[in-house]
């Protein structure tokens, strides 16, 4: 006797919502939400690094917070306040189920937000 068995894999995936490239005018702030999906337990992590070093939030230059809401979906929203020139460069979200997702931000005078 033989049996037939279907294995479907899912494999958990992290992106950042809008486009490759996030424009930001000098002295607003930086917004981006990281969702994790297709995971079968919330991560038990989420970094956000910036130019690959990892953001720490209790710097002197204030400003910097990140929310994270776990669930079949988690969000994880990074908000960075005045954003200056410093700003501009590479986010990654990585979370510890899923590979990085990453999007470029462009901080410079006068351009307007969109994504």
């Amino acid at each position: 006797m033989s049996h037939f068995v279907n294995v479907h894999i899912v494999v958990p995936e992290a992106f950042i919502l809008g486009t490759g490239d996030h424009h930001v005018d000098i002295g607003s702030a930086i917004s981006l939400v990281c969702i994790i999906e297709k995971s079968p337990s919330p991560p038990q992590y989420v970094f956000w690094y910036h130019n690959e070093r990892m953001i720490n939030y209790d710097t002197s230059r204030g400003g910097i917070t990140v929310e994270t809401e776990p669930g079949p979906k988690t969000h994880s929203r990074l908000t960075i306040r005045d954003a200056s020139d410093a700003d501009s460069g590479n986010y990654t979200c990585s979370a510890s189920n899923t590979e990085p997702a990453s999007i470029h931000v462009f901080v410079s005078e006068g351009i307007g937000t969109h994504q």
